[in-house]
């Protein structure tokens, strides 16, 4: 997967170690919210997709380490994560699935610099790589499946 992140890295002129810690957390964020079977299938595709989505997982955790509630919400406002962070946290963040983990992981990503059109670029830039190894058919179920990540994707 490493060679797939740096490509990834080139195609949207990001910095290669930003490129795999973002990478890893859209990763997990795909491993917690997608069905299992769809996840189970990208893994037959995509030898060492549990090592990224773990880091992916430390990433978001460190990221959201203290932003739970509404004071966390808050602090998400003012200190990074900006508005969707904030909101993804009110909204359960990871542990409440749907857009609230998808705003959750968009606020983390906000935190670490990238704006939304950087999010947008690498989403799209993983599913472009995702369609070239696991089918344009796995892809699209995945995505039809994973709530909030057509606001990734545009």
């Amino acid at each position: 997967m490493q060679e797939m992140i740096e490509r990834i890295a080139i195609q949207v002129g990001m910095d290669p170690d930003l490129a795999h810690k973002a990478t890893s957390m859209i990763i997990d964020f795909i491993a917690t919210n997608a069905p299992a079977e769809h996840v189970e299938t990208l893994k037959q595709f995509l030898p060492g997709f549990d090592d990224v989505a773990a880091q992916g997982a430390a990433f978001n955790q460190e990221q959201s380490a203290g932003a739970g509630g509404l004071m966390g919400a808050l602090g998400g406002l003012m200190g990074g994560g900006g508005i969707a962070g904030a909101l993804g946290n009110l909204m359960g963040g990871g542990e409440g699935g749907g857009l609230g983990s998808a705003l959750a992981l968009l606020g983390n990503l906000q935190k670490d610099g990238l704006d939304f059109g950087q999010v947008q670029s690498l989403a799209g830039g993983l599913l472009g790589e995702l369609r070239g190894s696991a089918g344009d058919d796995v892809v699209d179920k995945l995505v039809a499946e994973i709530p909030g990540i057509g606001r990734f994707i545009g």
